[in-house]
């Protein structure tokens, strides 16, 4: 095995996107698990980059499906919040663990609900990604996906059975975010799911209150006729 200090040519050969060398090296004996010093490693980095080509030589080469950064960030996160699927796939059949977290509590899930990657949260869903889980604030991947504004994803989680009156540590729903962002799409499809028009957040405010300071006079509409009274 070639000692870490070469090994590290291997992120080198991901960063310039030499797929001759990065085998060379692996051909060599480099360790492939190799990382800098904030803990990413050449198939992390492939990951990110969308190298599906990379991430399969790596693999084959003995790298960590389940390696994390300093911040807990996996592989599998990476590759979910650059939506790039053929990679997501790849890594759920190598047993990536779906259901890691980062520093923050985060799971691949919501990295991908936040960025509105429809294709990776369908498969991640299908691999049974938890649609509930809550981050350290109290978020879950249907509020990151509301205050985002991406109505298709919203709509995925919503068939996959997420809590639509769930709640942060501030009492914010995915309604009341959506609402905050002015995403009307969004509330309309919130609205048909069931979620309740009347619920309050820190202060009292619900969402027809928030709708109506910022002017927001189709959002206030939808609520109105789906019955809120607040």
């Amino acid at each position: 095995m070639a000692d870490d200090i070469n090994s590290l040519e291997i992120l080198d050969a991901v960063e310039e996107g030499d797929m001759v060398h990065l085998t060379a090296l692996i051909v060599a004996g480099v360790n492939v698990n190799a990382c800098d010093d904030t803990g990413w490693t050449a198939l992390m980095m492939s990951a990110q980059a969308g190298r599906a080509d990379m991430v399969r030589v790596l693999i084959a080469g003995g790298a960590d499906v389940n390696a994390a950064d300093e911040l807990g960030v996996t592989v599998l996160m990476a590759a979910s919040s650059g939506g790039f699927g053929d990679i997501v796939q790849t890594l759920i059949a190598e047993k990536a663990d779906i259901h890691a977290r980062d520093h923050r509590g985060t799971t691949a899930l919501m990295w991908a609900s936040t960025e509105g990657r429809s294709e990776v949260v369908r498969t991640l869903l299908d691999a049974g990604a938890d649609v509930n889980a809550r981050g350290e604030s109290g978020y879950t991947a249907l509020m990151d996906a509301s205050g985002k504004g991406h109505a298709d994803v919203v709509r995925m989680l919503v068939e996959a059975f997420a809590d639509v009156d769930a709640y942060d540590k501030n009492h914010l729903t995915a309604l009341m975010l959506a609402t905050m962002m002015g995403h009307a799409d969004v509330v309309r499809v919130l609205i048909d799911a069931g979620a309740d028009v009347d619920m309050r957040g820190d202060g009292g405010y619900t969402a027809l209150m928030e709708a109506s300071s910022s002017g927001r006079a189709d959002i206030v509409d939808l609520l109105r006729e789906a019955g809120a009274s607040g």
